[in-house]
């Protein structure tokens, strides 16, 4: 098959991680699979001779007011249109609303199944993405709740797909590592060290991460929490932190590459999401047998409950404090969860070859039914 994976961009990030991963298991397969997006960290330009820049951040949010969005889109969807044509492309795979709306125009008369990918958005947004959904071929949710929320706005329910999240396993870090790690980011605390996976945004709820900071740093002197990631509130939650009390307390580390490491240096992972689908952050520490207190937000309850750590209510950052003081007091309750985490991972929805094997049959049925 020759197929168009279409994120955004390439920033480090979760949906990033998976079009990656995905591309890999299908190029082994035989497939010839292109690349496109706009630049990042992750970029593949130089490096990858199927993947071409395309600037989409221009056409996405990130390009700033609506008149400024709209008047790059006909470009993009020239310049994609061209790419099309000129590889062949028989599928397209977009990753986020912006590539779909510049794949549905540039495939016009083209005869190309276009897939879309869900991966979540505020609650606000739903009824927008759903209809651009309708104009898809099919719609893949890594989560039950995805799907549902899209149907309740008016997508078929025959148009839209669970698949899951195929996360690879990985040799554990060497433990002197792991604590040499720990103890840069304590930097003289005592512990313990709380870890999140989150972009420095507002549907990550980091005001939310500072207040519970503030209430468990009250019962536990030495306690850190380290948040991993970038993004737009980069300077405003220094500010947080240090307007609670808490600066000495939180650590921001900004993007980083050695995810498992830095999951082997900690003793419990938090998310306190206002909105998700189902992130690959808790799967991850999943693999590194930790422990995970996370908010009831989309997807999030398909994969934590009380038998691997706690769920929360959105922005109820009293619960999740008393949650986390309830496996900092209990060290065999924080290791019994965390031992089924690690089991919970091994299950078949999270198995790399397994899950992309079925996107692979997913696309070849689309293009099986279009003839």
């Amino acid at each position: 098959m020759r197929l168009l994976e279409l994120p955004t961009n390439f920033r480090p990030g979760g949906i990033q991680r998976h079009v990656l991963d995905l591309t890999a298991h299908l190029r082994a397969k035989g497939h010839q699979v292109t690349l496109a997006g706009d630049g990042g960290a992750w970029a593949q330009v130089g490096h990858d001779p199927d993947h071409l820049h395309l600037g989409l951040d221009d056409v996405a949010e990130l390009g700033g007011a609506l008149p400024r969005r709209l008047a790059h889109l006909p470009l993009r969807v020239w310049q994609l249109r061209r790419v099309l044509k000129s590889r062949r492309i028989e599928l397209i795979h977009a990753h986020e609303t912006a590539p779909t709306l510049v794949a549905d125009l540039a495939r016009r008369g083209l005869g190309i199944p276009l897939v879309m990918t869900f991966h979540g958005c505020a609650p606000e947004r739903e009824a927008s993405v759903a209809a651009m959904a309708r104009r898809t071929d099919l719609v893949i949710s890594p989560s039950r709740a995805g799907i549902e929320a899209l149907v309740r706005h008016g997508m078929p329910a025959t148009k839209g797909r669970v698949l899951g999240l195929g996360i690879a396993t990985t040799v554990a870090p060497p433990p002197d590592e792991a604590l040499a790690l720990r103890r840069q980011i304590l930097a003289g605390r005592n512990g313990p060290l709380i870890l999140s996976l989150s972009r420095l945004q507002v549907q990550k709820g980091i005001d939310v991460m500072v207040e519970v900071a503030a209430r468990v740093q009250a019962r536990h002197p030495g306690v850190v929490f380290a948040v991993a990631g970038g993004g737009p509130q980069e300077v405003q939650v220094r500010a947080w932190a240090e307007a609670a009390g808490v600066a000495g307390a939180m650590r921001f580390l900004g993007p980083i590459s050695t995810v498992p490491l830095h999951l082997a240096a900690a003793d419990l992972f938090l998310l306190t999401s206002r909105w998700e689908n189902l992130p690959i952050s808790i799967v991850e520490a999943f693999r590194a047998g930790l422990p995970v207190v996370a908010t009831d937000c989309g997807g999030v309850r398909e994969l934590v409950d009380d038998a691997v750590g706690s769920l929360c209510r959105v922005e109820d950052a009293a619960g999740i404090a008393r949650a986390i003081d309830r496996l900092i007091e209990d060290p065999a309750l924080r290791q019994a969860k965390g031992a089924v985490a690690r089991a919970k991972f091994a299950e078949a929805r999270f198995d790399p070859g397994a899950v992309h094997g079925q996107f692979e049959a997913a696309y070849r049925d689309l293009l099986n039914r279009k003839g």
